[in-house]
């Protein structure tokens, strides 16, 4: 049997500077750590584009946890762009995105409202119940998931900017984060 090698993301003109592209057969960005509490308030944002749809989802941003699943994942998949935490709870926009465009996502876990939102493009797209804390105990990953102790769910596109808030930002704040940003 042969092993396949896993291969690095490779940089592109991006947003602002250069962004990471992926080819969505293995390549992801992993930190060193996790990068956010994910028991408290938090925020993640990123700039994505798609290069094909996946089959079913595409993680864009998340943090490995634990348990079965990951604290979120900020992804694309089964016609939706979403913001998803454990139990199933997924904020979706559905949308088929174009090709190769720049979308802004940003998803919030919002701990006093018990929300989980996505915003697309600076604006509101979908709130659902937050569900479950998980503990995260693995590092904040670009370009992959994390399910049921295995890395799945590679991204084939690009994604640039990435910010994790450790608070929830409100609506106001990412529609500024999206006007500062846009390319």
């Amino acid at each position: 049997a042969s092993r396949r090698r896993r291969t690095a993301p490779r940089p592109r003109p991006g947003t602002r500077g250069t962004a990471l592209i992926f080819d969505g057969d293995g390549d992801s960005a992993d930190s060193a750590a996790p990068v956010l509490d994910t028991t408290e308030d938090y925020t993640v944002a990123a700039w994505v584009t798609l290069d094909k749809l996946p089959a079913n989802y595409a993680s864009a941003v998340s943090q490995d946890g634990r348990s079965r699943e990951n604290p979120f994942y900020l992804q694309y998949g089964q016609g939706a762009f979403a913001f998803s935490t454990p139990g199933g709870n997924r904020a979706r926009l559905a949308v088929t995105p174009e090709l190769n465009r720049w979308y802004h996502l940003v998803g919030v876990r919002d701990h006093a409202g018990g929300e989980a939102r996505l915003y697309v493009d600076g604006v509101p797209a979908a709130a659902v119940p937050a569900g479950p804390d998980v503990v995260s105990t693995g590092p904040l990953s670009v370009g992959r998931a994390k399910y049921a102790g295995n890395p799945t769910d590679y991204w084939s596109g690009a994604v640039d900017q990435v910010h994790a808030y450790d608070r929830a930002l409100t609506d106001a704040e990412v529609a500024a984060l999206y006007a500062a940003e846009k390319p």
